[in-house]
């Protein structure tokens, strides 16, 4: 039977045990690469701004507002980083390709990857239609999916164009690193992070597609992690719930006066408290986490029957 007591003994053990074993020969100084896509306003906005607080270069993507791209760019350089814009409309999800590819070798290299764009379209059943719906999976999910594919061939190294399957390539890279053949293709942490949604796990009465694309990509998450097995990358989602943003109609400094009775949290959420937990996901501190999603959504999974009833009000 254990005796419970601890093995370390004295304090300079204990101070050199604080350092996760992955990360003891990592320069936590070290200047890092991010890329975010959507991120001209809301959530991925804050979320550059977050990261380049944290001593990130940041290059961000756009679909159409490129005067909001530029403040963030702006406001990013005034952090003291780097920041790139590039365009990119995932209505035709192979556009990814070139915005990434062009964003890596701007930034030199790439060790953070958030998947941030998307769109709503307020559509329910059984009012749906075939065009909608592709047009949503195309941006939500298809584009989510191949642009954060790209972004991983990047992370490890791999021809991004490369002719056979791109995650059996990266599983067998994976189960060489595993088994001892390979020494790991990264010996920096890589990250992977998505914005899915609280309506990943729960339904949202006011969009049946939206609902379906962000369930898709909490199954995305789980299999990639596992694709990624031993590559040094970890891939986890971000779970909003409402948040003051554009694509909400919403300003972010209202956010504490939009009262939601239904909400633990009482009112609507900041998109910098997304992005705080983008920043922690993206950090070193993280290399246990891999396959997760979270909610950010003030309370809404621990009253998810009320709150659905309010938000039903609101639909």
């Amino acid at each position: 039977m254990s005796s419970g007591k601890s093995e370390i003994t004295n304090v300079d053990e204990l101070l050199k045990s604080m350092v996760p074993p992955g990360n003891r020969d990592v320069d936590a100084n070290r200047i890092r690469k991010a890329i975010i896509t959507g991120g001209d306003s809301g959530i991925g906005r804050y979320s550059a701004l977050a990261l380049a607080k944290d001593g990130c270069d940041v290059g961000i993507t756009y679909a159409h507002h490129e005067d909001d791209a530029k403040v963030t760019a702006e406001a990013v350089r005034k952090l003291g980083r780097q920041c790139y814009i590039v365009h990119m409309d995932l209505s035709m999800p192979e556009n990814c390709i070139p915005a990434i590819d062009t964003l890596v070798e701007q930034l030199g290299g790439l060790d953070i990857f958030f998947s941030n764009a998307g769109k709503m379209t307020m559509k329910q059943f059984p009012n749906l239609e075939l065009s909608g719906m592709d047009d949503l999976f195309r941006v939500n999910t298809f584009g989510a999916v191949l642009a954060t594919q790209r972004a991983t061939r990047y992370m490890l190294g791999m021809d991004p164009d490369g002719n056979t399957s791109k995650f059996e390539e990266i599983a067998n890279m994976a189960k060489k690193v595993l088994t001892g053949e390979v020494s790991s293709p990264r010996k920096t942490p890589g990250r992977l992070i998505i914005n899915t949604s609280v309506h990943e796990h729960a339904a949202s009465p006011a969009d049946t597609t939206y609902t379906m694309t962000k369930h898709a990509l909490g199954g995305f998450i789980k299999c990639a992690a596992f694709a990624l097995a031993g590559t040094n990358i970890t891939i986890n989602g971000v779970r909003p719930g409402e948040i003051a943003t554009p694509l909400n109609d919403e300003h972010p400094e209202k956010a504490m006066d939009m009262e939601r009775k239904f909400l633990p949290a009482r009112r609507v959420g900041h998109p910098a408290e997304i992005a705080s937990l983008v920043r922690y996901l993206a950090s070193d501190e993280t290399q246990y986490i891999t396959g997760c999603s979270y909610d950010v959504g003030g309370g809404f999974s621990v009253g998810e029957p009320m709150v659905m009833e309010g938000y039903q009000k609101l639909a």
